[in-house]
């Protein structure tokens, strides 16, 4: 017997008073409908197995038996309880937990109480549910246990972890991976030949690259996904995933062809953000990922997957988009995620969308309660519909299947260079909706400029003070400096942008000019007006928003600054160039106050004409 379990056997010699006063004590059967909370308390996990067990009906796939066995109470057998009691368990059910003593009492319990009266019909109503039961296992298209409305929304997940599900038919539970029937993969296949960067997948199953997310990098975008093909069956290494330098030395979606062909593993790498890994089914996979050969490459090349075995699988019927995006770099989730997405959600916020599931490892809860940059993004856009979120568990051991699996590929638009893909009016449409649901001020301003022209230009500076790189060290005198000549300038600094998504864009939202050490805060930029001026301050490469065609998207304009790490930029320069002196490790950087007037000074003249309204956050 199940030690989690104890059975509680109660014996006693009952006179005709005590019976009627037991029966009397009962609690009424629950309700076919009844909420989980009116149930009664049970710690016992739903039953996996193929036996249903409703009370003492006996139900399995190839019999039917309901035997109440009335005739064992009085010599008071005792009757070893299931494990796994269904929540309709009542000791009404189960009379020969009880030793009823005289023969006065027998025809008492049979007889007199009216509950025994309608013993019978409880018996064909139990007997009506069990044909149900099993019609509706025997309807399951591919043998696990399905997530349906017979446990009230209640389903198991992992070992003793239950989450809620009020749909059914969408998910099913296979507690060893053998059971699993067979699979075998298909695609990628473009979504759309015209705008590329969204594939999609038959019968594949997903990993989380466990080395990336850790220090330094932090990326949490990187999945591995298992594709099932028998003609991999005899290379000793289809189950190892290609090495990152191997993946990104490769182009964006060759997946298919001849060069897209590792040397060394003799298999397709996959493509950015996806690493291929082969198996004839996931017990082989199993096997194979165990061999020490594939295990040491693995680790070496910062290849681990979680589950690194797989003990339990959930496959997913429904169609399932995987979102993955780095979650700690909000100008990354950006242009390398959100920006490849945002023309299918042009498409589907009109047409509908082609996926009722969204699967993510980058951020547990994305779209319900995480304040993630990206997620709180997405979530006021509205960029999936009424897509459910898949709850993904904390172990170690539970592989996630998909039979549709929709994957939106990472780094395919990180520099705009698929025109087709994101165009003016698909930018504008996507602005106006986010700035409506932040509550910001609209992006074309002409009207309330035209009502007031003596407001002040609003600049919007950032030190960067707490960065690692790119630290503006003279910022603050540089403004104090400056404020005499342009009092009518209202300057401000920022000094951590470690706040709600909301205040960052109200704050770039405010701005008619945005000078900033770069960072991934610029990411901010899809929240200004038109017209914004930028001045963005780098050792080394710029943010992805110094691009002319997302300047262009956002009807903005760039200054160039010049970087040097010698004395090239200094006060003694007579040309007033735009420039900035970095230390060696690029770690800070000064401006001459020359330089900063005379980028003052730009700005100013730029913005003359279009004086700007009062902000918020003055």
């Amino acid at each position: 017997m199940d030690n989690h379990h104890q059975t509680l056997t109660r014996r006693a010699t009952a006179t005709d008073e005590d019976i009627i006063n037991f029966l009397q004590r009962q609690p009424s059967l629950p309700e076919d409908n009844a909420s989980p909370a009116e149930l009664p308390d049970t710690s016992h996990k739903r039953k996996q197995s193929d036996v249903a067990n409703i009370g003492n009906l006996n139900i399995g796939q190839s019999d039917l038996r309901a035997t109440f066995e009335l005739e064992r109470i009085e010599q008071g057998v005792e009757e070893e309880e299931d494990d796994h009691v269904h929540p309709l368990k009542s000791p009404l059910l189960s009379p020969t937990s009880y030793n009823i003593g005289s023969p006065t009492a027998q025809r008492l319990f049979f007889s007199s109480h009216p509950a025994i009266k309608n013993v019978r019909f409880i018996a064909a109503f139990l007997v009506f549910v069990t044909v149900v039961t099993l019609g509706g296992l025997n309807r399951r298209s591919r043998g696990g246990s399905s997530s349906d409305g017979d446990d009230w929304g209640w389903s198991m997940v992992g070992d003793g972890l239950w989450f809620e599900n009020e749909e059914s038919d969408w998910l099913e539970y296979y507690p060893d991976p053998a059971r699993l029937p067979k699979m075998v993969s298909t695609g990628p296949q473009r979504v759309d030949d015209n705008l590329g960067g969204m594939h999609l997948f038959t019968d594949v199953c997903v990993t989380n690259n466990i080395d990336s997310a850790k220090p330094p990098e932090l990326d949490t975008s990187l999945r591995g996904l298992i594709y099932f093909d028998k003609r991999m069956a005899k290379n000793p290494k289809r189950c190892v995933p290609c090495s990152t330098k191997a993946m990104n030395a490769r182009a964006e979606d060759k997946w298919g062809e001849s060069s897209s062909l590792d040397s060394e593993l003799g298999h397709q790498c996959g493509m950015k953000g996806l690493h291929t890994m082969y198996a004839t089914s996931v017990t082989d996979w199993n096997d194979c990922t165990a061999e020490t050969e594939n295990r040491q490459f693995m680790i070496r090349n910062k290849q681990n997957q979680l589950p690194s075995h797989a003990k339990n699988v959930r496959y997913f019927e429904e169609p399932t988009l995987l979102l993955s995006f780095k979650a700690n770099d909000r100008e990354s989730s950006l242009f390398d995620t959100l920006f490849t997405y945002l023309p299918y959600w042009h498409v589907y916020r009109k047409e509908g969308y082609p996926f009722n599931n969204v699967f993510s490892k980058s951020v547990q809860g994305c779209l319900s309660h995480s304040r993630n940059w990206f997620c709180e993004l997405t979530h006021q856009m509205g960029a999936f519909g009424y897509s459910r979120e898949t709850n993904w568990e904390e172990s170690h051991a539970t592989l996630y299947c998909f039979k549709n699996l929709y994957y939106n590929q990472l780094e395919y638009q990180r520099t705009l260079s698929h025109p087709r893909q994101i165009t003016k009016p698909i930018m504008d449409e996507f602005r106006d909706e986010v700035f409506n649901h932040f509550g910001l001020r609209p992006r074309d301003r002409k009207e309330m400029i035209e009502k007031d022209r003596k407001l002040a230009t609003r600049i919007l500076l950032f030190a960067n003070k707490s960065g690692d790189k790119n630290r503006w060290d003279n910022l603050d005198q540089l403004v104090r400096k400056v404020k005499g000549k342009h009092p009518h300038v209202d300057f401000h600094i920022v000094q951590d942008f470690d706040i709600p998504i909301a205040e960052q864009a109200r704050l770039f939202n405010s701005a008619d000019a945005v000078v900033m050490a770069t960072g991934d805060h610029m990411a901010n930029s899809i929240f200004v007006s038109d017209d914004t001026i930028f001045a963005e301050l780098a050792c080394g490469s710029p943010s992805l928003t110094n691009n002319p065609r997302f300047m262009e998207l956002i009807a903005g304009s760039s200054t160039s600054v010049d970087s040097y790490t010698t004395s090239s930029c200094s006060e003694s320069r007579s040309d007033a160039a735009l420039c900035i002196t970095c230390l060696q490790d690029k770690s800070s950087f000064t401006m001459p106050s020359a330089s900063f007037e005379a980028l003052i000074d730009d700005i100013v003249k730029r913005h003359s004409g279009k004086t700007s309204v009062v902000r918020d956050e003055r």
